[in-house]
């Protein structure tokens, strides 16, 4: 048998790299670049690739800045930046930047320099994250200064003429208002009648606007307009005064002191051009109408037939038919009723006056048929008892005094029928103190 010989073989020690695959390899995240700003505006106006105006020489910029690693990146910023120059001087070109961002959003700056009226200039932004890395710039936004104001706008109106009267509470009336000093560029008016609320309406291209108003109050209305250009400029403001016609007939009593059933002369009169007759009516009677004069006059005769309010609806009317608003006066006729004498046959001058305690009789006395009851009291006027008249207008009370009591006071006045009441009627007198029970 042949031996098995043994080979002993020496490995040195030696340091071994292992390679792994592609798909399990660690490596630095990309960078990506930021995204171009977006959003352009010059004094609060969005860049158009027409071209836009602004009212100001020092506005305020603004523009939208991105980027993929914002908030998935440690450690990674926006560094935006501006550029701008004259339109047709490129070398005046001037860039600065803004303070770094960390999360996307609009970036706020002012311009370095001031610009001036009519100027035609240019911007653009763009952005450089914290690697270096840069966005394109943004599309060139081009802007003109325009801070010239519109003149005044002119305002006229057919239905309601300046400085004149005309219309009425409630009848509308059409306004046009139009651009003044060839001004071109005004795209719209802002407007406010008395006590109203500003508001905008579109000018044509004509620089021409018409509003319909209707006035609230009568007398002196005043229209305020502003005419507003495309870049925002207001002009000073136009006031336009115009008198609003008081519609309603006026009356006036030549004896407003008659009595019950004694005639009244009335006198009406209207502001209303053209004002033909006035129709009148008196409580529920007959409707009348009476031809008014050229001066817008008239006068009727009505006789009131209950005491108290009488209630004379009138109305006027124009030549060509036109109605003014219905009003009511009150004829007032003054109503007399007769004060209530008090007395009782219980306290005769000279005699000693009754015990407290005791019941005595008060007599209420008009001698008025009208007189149909008493309002009475015997408790200095805390409470109040009704008591019915006779026939010719007196009542008869018997009342029982407090055993307390030293002094009696009776309050009384009368009242008709219809409601009607005199003033109040005092009278009293002493009593005779209840004796005191012997202890």
């Amino acid at each position: 048998m042949t031996p098995v010989r043994h080979r002993v073989i020496a490995v040195a020690t030696a340091t071994v790299l292992l390679v792994l695959p592609a798909s399990g390899a660690w490596a630095a995240p990309a960078n990506h670049q930021p995204a171009t700003p977006s959003s352009l505006t010059v004094g609060g106006i969005a860049c158009d690739a027409g071209g836009i105006l602004v009212g100001t020489t020092a506005p305020r910029i603004t523009a939208v800045f991105a980027d993929p690693d914002l908030g998935t990146v440690q450690g990674e910023t926006l560094t935006p930046t501006f550029a701008w120059w004259p339109v047709g001087k490129p070398a005046q070109r001037t860039e600065w930047t803004l303070p770094t961002i960390s999360s996307p959003g609009t970036a706020f700056t002012a311009l370095p320099a001031t610009l001036v009226d009519a100027g035609r200039y240019r911007l653009a932004a763009r952005a450089t994250d914290a690697g270096g890395a840069r966005s394109a710039w943004s599309p060139v936004c081009t802007f003109t200064v325009d801070t010239t104001r519109p003149h005044p706008p002119a305002v006229e109106s057919a239905d309601y003429p300046a400085n004149g009267s005309a219309g009425g509470v409630g009848i509308a009336g059409t306004f046009t208002f139009a651009a003044a000093g060839g001004d071109r560029d005004v795209v719209k008016f802002r407007y406010s009648s008395s006590n109203g609320p500003l508001l905008d309406v579109p000018a044509g291209r004509d620089g021409r606007a018409t509003v319909e108003i209707t006035p609230a109050g009568v007398g002196t209305n005043t229209l305020t307009v502003q005419a507003i250009d495309r870049t925002g400029n207001r002009s000073a403001e136009t006031a336009y005064s115009f008198s609003v016609l008081d519609r309603e007939p006026k009356v006036m009593q030549e004896n407003p002191d008659a009595g019950l059933g004694e005639p009244r002369t009335v006198q009406f009169w209207s502001a209303v051009p053209g004002t033909a007759s006035f129709t009148y009516q008196l409580n529920d009677g007959p409707a009348a109408t009476v031809a008014a004069d050229a001066n817008g006059r008239a006068t009727a005769t009505v006789t009131p037939d209950r005491r108290g309010d009488n209630a004379l609806a009138v109305s006027s009317r124009t030549a060509d038919g036109v109605v003014s608003p219905r009003i009511t006066v009150n004829l007032y006729v003054p109503v007399q009723v007769p004060q209530p004498v008090i007395s009782s046959p219980d306290f005769p001058d000279g005699a000693p006056p009754p015990t407290a305690g005791q019941e005595v009789t008060i007599v209420l006395r008009t001698d008025s048929p009208e007189v149909t009851e008493f309002v009475w009291s015997a408790d200095l006027g805390e409470t109040f008892q009704v008591v019915a008249a006779d026939p010719d207008g007196n009542a008869t009370i018997r009342y029982r005094t407090p055993d307390w009591s030293l002094y009696l006071e009776i309050q009384a006045r009368a009242r008709t029928a219809d409601g009607f009441t005199s003033s109040t009627a005092y009278t009293g007198w002493e009593l005779t103190p209840a004796e005191t029970p012997a202890q």
